[in-house]
């Protein structure tokens, strides 16, 4: 089924950003990262741990809309000899920017997932990891 995005306008508007923003409150708690957390994400995202396999030379794609800013899943196909193919698929490790025990992994466990509203989305991590130093973005090394 295709996507179609729905305007509303006039004076439905107010009312469904309302209702938009209670049941963000109600399903997922304050919007905002406390400072702990976002300090623990901020030195994290700068001092990655990167593994020693290096898999940058494979030419990885996503099946992600084109808007989208936390790509946490990409893959390649390589047709192999036998008639076959290879696969390879690659995970975000976003575990290895979060200290077992930490604020950023309670605030984790606390949060449990990300929440996408048609009005924005409730990230689990901080945007400085989700969004950057742990999404698959493209010609970035990554753990």
């Amino acid at each position: 089924m295709p996507r179609r995005p729905i305007h509303v306008t006039g004076a439905a508007q107010a009312p469904l950003r309302a209702a938009l923003r209670a049941l963000r409150t109600e399903l997922a708690g304050p919007e905002e990262f406390p400072p702990a957390v976002l300090a623990e994400a901020e030195a994290a995202a700068k001092a990655p741990r990167l593994p020693a396999h290096d898999a940058t030379d494979l030419p990885l794609f996503t099946v992600d809309p084109p808007t989208s800013t936390d790509l946490d899943q990409a893959m390649h196909l390589a047709r192999r000899a036998d008639g076959g193919y290879r696969v390879h698929y690659a995970i975000a490790d976003v575990a290895a920017f979060v200290a077992p025990g930490s604020a950023l992994d309670a605030e984790a466990h606390r949060r449990v997932l990300t929440l996408y509203f048609p009005d924005g989305k409730v990230p689990l991590h901080p945007t400085v990891l989700s969004e950057g130093a742990a999404s698959l973005l493209p010609g970035e090394p990554r753990p």
